[in-house]
Parts: C-alpha cells; structure tokens; sequence
C-alpha cells in the first residue's frame, strides 16, 4: 500500500487510558460510514503501517473514537503512535457526482473559468480552511486563490481532470490585473 493508493481518513489524537487504547479523530462527513473497518494504515515517519482495528466505540464528540489496535497494549506503545495520520484505501470513498469532488483529488487538475470557458490555470493544492476549501490554482506564474462557498458552482471532470467553476465577479481581475478592461471594451464594441 502506498500514499497514492489511500486518504488521509484522520489522526490520532493522543492515548486514551493506560491499556493502550487512543483517540481516532475520523476527517469525514460522515464518520460512522467508517466504524466497521477491520484495518487501517498509520504514517509513521515515511511509511505505512497497517494496523488491525480489535475495538471500535465512540469518543465525546461525533468525530472521535476510542480504538484499540491489535498489538498496541501498553501506554507507551500508544503515545509512540499518537500524532499519526490514519489512511484509508481510496476504493472506500463513495463514489460523487458531476459537482462534488474528495480535496486531494484535483491537485494537479485544470481549473477553468465557467464564464468564458478558459483556462485559469492548474491547481496546486485545496486549503481546506473552516467556511470552505479555497484553490491554490497557478495561473502562468501568478497564485490566484479561488474560494468554494458551497454556493458556488463548480462542475467536475473526472476524464479531463477538470474542474469549471462560477467565478465571482471581479475575482481574476483582482489577481491578474488589466483583464476586466479588456473584457469591458468588448463589452461596448
């Protein structure tokens, strides 16, 4: 198993107890579409580790659980795995339609003006912020930063790579510069 293969599904927080048990905050919609996984893979360092889920159950908020991992019996073995990333294989998303995408899929992908049909330039990475996820998007050399309220929108394409998104007024003109002149004298011809 390689990174290319999964998603990052969460973190372990710290140890819960003294028995090896630790706190699993699960990064996800929803997070109880993931309790009846027999394994997962840790980051530790620069590998994966599989690690075989023995318990499962809920922690204080929706997000968190308590897990116990078969071979982590003491509290030194779970502190010396707190703080890891915990993967998932990719094959356990849902499938998403024409305006939905997962965050670490369009890195790389083509962002396209849907106003005008043309390219803005690539993407670079999603800032997954608290409001909304906002594009890193590299426009010949220029960072332009492209905010996705879920009011905005965007469609997806998945063969193309592709992501054509309802650009708010002004926001091209505002990184870019110049280009809204241009746009208003063809506007008045």
């Amino acid at each position: 198993m390689t990174e290319s293969d999964c998603f990052i599904l969460g973190k372990i927080t710290k140890p819960h107890g003294y028995k090896g048990e630790v706190v699993l905050f699960i990064d996800a919609d929803e997070p109880d579409a993931y309790l009846d996984l027999d394994a997962v893979w840790l980051k530790l360092g620069d590998r994966l580790i599989p690690h075989f889920i023995e318990s499962i159950r809920p922690h204080n908020t929706a997000n968190k659980f308590v897990v116990r991992f078969d071979g982590v019996e003491t509290e030194e073995q779970a502190k010396s795995i707190a703080a890891s990333d915990v993967l998932a294989p990719l094959a356990l998303l849902p499938e998403l339609d024409a305006t939905e995408f997962y965050l670490h899929e369009v890195d790389g992908w083509e962002a396209v003006d849907a106003a005008t049909d043309s390219q803005i330039g690539t993407i670079k990475r999603v800032l997954d912020y608290a409001m909304y996820p906002i594009l890193e998007v590299d426009a010949n050399g220029t960072e332009v930063l492209i905010p996705l309220p879920a009011s905005l929108d965007i469609k997806v394409n998945r063969e193309a790579k592709t992501l054509t998104i309802e650009l708010p007024e002004g926001l091209l003109e505002a990184y870019l510069g110049g280009e809204s002149e241009d746009r208003d004298d063809d506007d008045a011809q």
